[in-house]
């Protein structure tokens, strides 16, 4: 992912103006963008979603009964996939990890270990329903398609479930995904995964982008896009329990807890205590 050298179209506030990627902020009623920094980044920039896709992969499997809410494994740290060392970063947890727990601590283990139920281009199919490979025309502009990867299977699936090979996107496409995610909120089976958004910014990777008074419903990202080079993730919702807004930030830095969340919470304690249009 390179650095920018596009000036934002708009900003709000000094972490959001000196990063560098994008940064949308999408109101859920008006059905229009609040802010953008970075609008040609956000529409044209394609990378690995990380992390940010775990409550995807997971309520795929939820809603397909592949998975229920209280099936739990303990999580044992380590993990190799395709060649690739997807330990969790998350400290040793006293208790196992069920799907609720996977996104707030942001398990690596126990998504790919319930990602093995996925069969054929199930998890593909999905992801295209939520919009990965089409325009999503969220900006008056041009789009860069996302890609899935279709016909793979075991750990190379895994992989795509965690967000870290076979899918890439544009933060618009991630910001359409958390939209469909926002209209879920009052369904009685997506209450394990929301339950696991809020946990991620009350006590997990989110935190930074928490609101004073306001329920946050949101997950961070990571990924090494190619040698040297890193792109943190957040993309979230709130009100979480009756969501108005949309965030999605795509920047350079190594941890979606330290270069992204910020900026998110940025934008929604912005739009909180300015007022609502």
């Amino acid at each position: 992912m390179r650095r920018l050298t596009a000036k934002p179209e708009s900003s709000d506030g000094t972490l959001v103006k000196n990063a560098p990627g994008c940064a949308l902020l999408f109101d859920l009623r008006s059905k229009r963008m609040l802010r953008v920094h970075g609008g040609v980044e956000a529409s044209e920039w394609l990378a690995a979603p990380g992390s940010t896709v775990k409550p995807l992969s997971l309520w795929a499997l939820l809603r397909a009964g592949r998975v229920k809410p209280d099936e739990s494994i303990p999580c044992p740290h380590y993990l190799q996939l395709a060649g690739l060392t997807m330990n969790c970063s998350h400290p040793q947890l006293p208790f196992p990890v069920n799907i609720t727990r996977a996104i707030t601590y942001s398990c690596n283990c126990a998504t790919a270990h319930f990602a093995k139920r996925f069969t054929g281009d199930e998890l593909a199919r999905f992801y295209a329903e939520l919009g990965f490979e089409s325009a999503t025309r969220l900006l008056p502009r041009g789009e860069a398609a996302g890609h899935i990867q279709k016909g793979i299977s075991g750990e190379r699936l895994q992989l795509q479930a965690l967000g870290e090979r076979g899918v890439r996107v544009t933060a618009l496409e991630v910001a359409q995904a958390y939209r469909h995610l926002a209209n879920l909120v009052y369904e009685p089976k997506f209450q394990p995964i929301l339950e696991g958004m809020e946990g991620a910014v009350q006590f997990g990777t989110g935190r930074a982008a928490q609101v004073r008074g306001t329920a946050v419903a949101g997950k961070t990202g990571s990924v090494q896009t190619e040698p040297g080079l890193h792109a943190a993730w957040f993309a979230g919702f709130a009100p979480s329990r009756a969501p108005e807004v949309v965030v999605t930030v795509l920047t350079q830095g190594r941890s979606g807890a330290e270069a992204a969340a910020p900026i998110a919470g940025e934008l929604l304690r912005g739009y909180f205590s300015e007022g609502k249009p």
